[in-house]
């Protein structure tokens, strides 16, 4: 294949992928009456009811913060349940007009794609020669801007990419030793704990306290407002726990068993059956990987714990699947070279993404759940990978 060729395809695969975002992430083709950033209008609604000395979990001071904005929708059913760390980020927004606001949420979801794909780039920039990062570069970078769940987020004006960034981040850093800006960034991620929850415990079995510290002292720091507004630690959680306790699981698509929740507890949900305890074995898995550690690639590891987080943790919606791109990015790294491991991989990839509406269009709902069946195949095939592929680094070094 000419350099020419691989090039332009290169361009014209990320030109396309950015025009399906543009489309479908900002315009909101085939979204209905659906308007942009609709779920980040209750966290701006947060952010002016905590600016304005009110509980932000109460919903008739959410409702009354936003009376009178013009383009606001009802926060019919959506009340706010994000743990007091997210203060800073909600007052930030609700500082702006609505207006204004809106275009702030797109930004900082387009600038943490862009610090997806800074990452992602450097990963497979350390971890391949020459002749191959070219190529996955280009094709991760095309595959984290058009993949549905990041067009998802951006509509939605969700969370999930900041909050993955930062966790991402976190890894990033630690990596490289820089503690402190790891510390910082997994203290941010904390305002979606079930997202970076894995890997705080990971740095804790490391027994990697600078960065936990850092962690503790910016969620404090994010948290400030509402510590002073509920009168302490106590209050503050009690408040959010009061907050949860009064609508978050009554929603019909926070519950397990729903078409928005992922992982083995909504499967089991579905069919009528209740393992609350598969939840343990996220926390069981992320430490058994952390015993063996030394037989897989280190990095190997951050796209492991999400796998595991998505299909044992819980509370995971289908949009927060932009936290599997690690472990898309092990997958390059291993089948890129061997034709049969990249077919199936391509095979496995698209049933990720493969668009639910048509299994509900066909009245076959149980379907809907295949993609964490998908996922705990990711997770053991790229352990079973990175294994192999450690094995084999330890053998020629011994034979050298």
């Amino acid at each position: 294949m000419k350099e020419s060729f691989k090039r332009n395809f290169c361009y014209g695969l990320v030109a396309l992928n950015t025009l399906s975002l543009i489309l479908f992430g900002i315009l909101g083709i085939g979204r209905g009456n659906s308007k942009l950033n609709f779920d980040g209008d209750v966290l701006y609604a947060a952010g002016r009811t905590w600016l304005r000395g009110l509980n932000a979990y109460n919903y008739d001071f959410l409702v009354q913060s936003t009376a009178g904005i013009k383009d606001f929708d009802s926060l019919e059913g959506a009340d706010f349940f994000y743990p007091p760390q997210s203060a800073a980020l909600c007052m930030f927004v609700g500082l702006f007009e609505h207006s204004v606001a809106k275009f702030i949420w797109l930004g900082l979801n387009l600038l943490s794609i862009a610090a997806i794909i800074f990452m992602t780039v450097r990963t497979l920039n350390q971890h391949q020669n020459n002749s191959e990062n070219h190529l996955g570069s280009w094709i991760m970078a095309a595959m984290i801007i058009g993949n549905p769940f990041t067009s998802h987020v951006v509509w939605m004006g969700q969370t999930s990419l900041m909050a993955f960034a930062a966790t991402m981040a976190a890894w990033f850093f630690s990596q490289r030793q820089k503690f402190v800006w790891a510390g910082i960034c997994l203290g941010i991620a904390s305002f979606k704990p079930q997202l970076c929850l894995l890997l705080g415990i990971w740095f804790l079995l490391e027994g990697n306290w600078k960065i936990l510290a850092v962690a503790f002292a910016t969620v404090t720091i994010t948290s400030a407002y509402p510590l002073v507004l509920y009168g302490g630690p106590v209050g503050m959680l009690a408040a959010w726990h009061q907050g949860i306790q009064d609508g978050y699981s009554s929603l019909y698509f926070n519950q397990p068993g729903s078409l928005d929740i992922v992982g083995m507890e909504s499967i089991f949900a579905f069919f009528g059956l209740k393992i609350p305890a598969i939840k343990i074995m996220a926390i069981i898995l992320a430490v058994l990987l952390w015993v063996f550690r030394k037989r897989i690639n280190r990095e190997d590891v951050l796209g492991v714990l999400m796998g595991i987080s998505f299909t044992f943790l819980g509370y995971s919606h289908v949009y927060d699947y932009v936290g599997l791109l690690p472990i898309l990015t092990s997958l390059w790294l291993y089948c890129s070279n061997n034709r049969n491991a990249l077919l199936s991989s391509i095979a496995l990839v698209f049933l990720l993404f493969f668009p639910r509406r048509i299994f509900i269009a066909a009245g076959l709902p149980f379907l809907i759940h295949w993609r964490t069946i998908v996922v705990l195949i990711l997770v053991v095939g790229v352990v079973a990978l990175s294994m192999k592929a450690k094995s084999r680094q330890e053998f020629q070094q011994e034979i050298a």
